[in-house]
C-alpha cells in the first residue's frame, strides 16, 4: 500500500475515534452518574452490608467492609472524571522509583 493510502486511511480511522471517543465517555459518565445508578449503587451496598450481617460479621467490620465496597464505586467516578478532564487524556500515576542501589566500591 503506497505511503499516501496509508496517511489517509490513518486519517478516516483517526477522525472516526475523535467522534466516537467523546461520546463514548460522555455515555460513560452518564451511566455512572445517573439517578438510576445512584439507586443502584445503593441497593448494592445496602444488600452487601446485608449479606455481611447475616453471616455473622461484627458490626464494627460490616460497616468498615461496607464503606471499602461503597468507596470503590466513587473511586471509578473519580478516575472517570479525571481522565475526562485532563488536557492531554488521562495519564495513569506513574509508579514509584525503585531505591537506587549503592553502587560504592568497597575497600
Amino acid at each position: 500500500m503506497p505511503k499516501e493510502e496509508e496517511a489517509e486511511e490513518l486519517r478516516q480511522v483517526l477522525g472516526t475515534v475523535s467522534e466516537m471517543v467523546p461520546n463514548l465517555i460522555k455515555g460513560i459518565i452518564g451511566s455512572i452518574f445517573s439517578p438510576e445508578a445512584g439507586k443502584n449503587m445503593g441497593a448494592a451496598v445496602a444488600s452487601f452490608y446485608k449479606e455481611l450481617k447475616a453471616s455473622g460479621l461484627p458490626e464494627e467490620v460490616a460497616l468498615k467492609m461496607t464503606e471499602n465496597y461503597a468507596k470503590t464505586f466513587t473511586d471509578i467516578g473519580k478516575v472517570i472524571q479525571q481522565a475526562v478532564s485532563q488536557k492531554g487524556g488521562f495519564q495513569p500515576p506513574t509508579p514509584p522509583k525503585p531505591p537506587e542501589e549503592s553502587h560504592e566500591e568497597e575497600e
